[in-house]
């Protein structure tokens, strides 16, 4: 009987350090961090919520001009824009906040397309109507 119940103690041991091996070897799935969507308001007062906001292409930087000169802004370093005029010759005066906090008052060049995710699917518009 206690030999018996040894057996039975070893298999029930055996049996779970094996299904802890199995969930321990097993793949973890990464929970993809948590963002938030980008609120984009066009000139019409309408506004988009819209995830993974991106330009089209491999660059992901906006083209800026700051008395003259043109410079790249990655967007990764941008937390908010707001166009402050209207636009003029390809460029239109904006006001752009920095995930630093930094304000930066400077010229940005709107031929470009946005794009994106909204809750219906895969959205775009061309930067002027922004």
């Amino acid at each position: 009987m206690r030999k018996n119940r040894l057996i039975l103690l070893r298999k029930v041991w055996l049996t779970g350090l094996a299904l802890w091996l199995v969930a321990a070897c097993a793949p973890q799935i990464a929970i993809p961090p948590l963002t938030w969507p980008s609120v984009v308001i066009t000139q019409d007062r309408l506004a988009y919520y819209v995830r993974n906001l991106r330009l089209p292409g491999t660059r992901q930087e906006l083209r800026v001009r700051d008395g003259g000169a043109n410079t790249w802004m990655p967007l990764a370093l941008i937390q908010s824009l707001e166009f402050t005029d209207k636009e003029g010759d390809d460029y239109r005066p904006a006001k752009i906040v920095l995930t630093s906090g930094e304000a930066i008052h400077t010229e940005v060049a709107i031929n470009y397309l946005l794009e994106g995710y909204t809750d219906l699917g895969y959205w775009n518009m061309p930067l002027t109507k922004v």
